[in-house]
């Protein structure tokens, strides 16, 4: 496969987008995209992880209650995760994709 029809199987395969759609993207925007169905795939998998941590403390608790599982952040109160920790997720996600040619050398 030559690199646009390789662009338009990805597009199909990780993002959905029909050929037409795909072509209508500029190379960046098609990275962008790419790069954000990677962070959505590893969002899902931090959700299912957590998931799993929670069945397994609801199989194993005598006594539990729902916010011991989960308690929703008030308006105001910090959350653990602040601005720092999401930029340094950031840069290590950015180091991991640049050691893939078609991401090395873009931020």
């Amino acid at each position: 496969m030559d690199e646009v029809e390789r662009a338009i199987f990805d597009g199909r395969r990780y993002l959905g987008l029909t050929s037409f759609q795909t072509l209508s993207l500029t190379p960046r925007e098609f990275t962008i995209e790419m790069m954000a169905q990677v962070e959505a795939t590893y969002d899902e998998y931090e959700r299912q992880a957590t998931y799993a941590m929670w069945a397994r403390q609801a199989a194993n608790a005598k006594r539990l209650k729902s916010t011991d599982l989960f308690k929703r952040p008030r308006h105001g109160e910090k959350t653990e995760k602040e601005v720092e920790d999401i930029k340094a997720k950031q840069a290590e996600t950015m180091a991991w994709l640049s050691q893939f040619e078609e991401f090395s050398g873009k931020e």
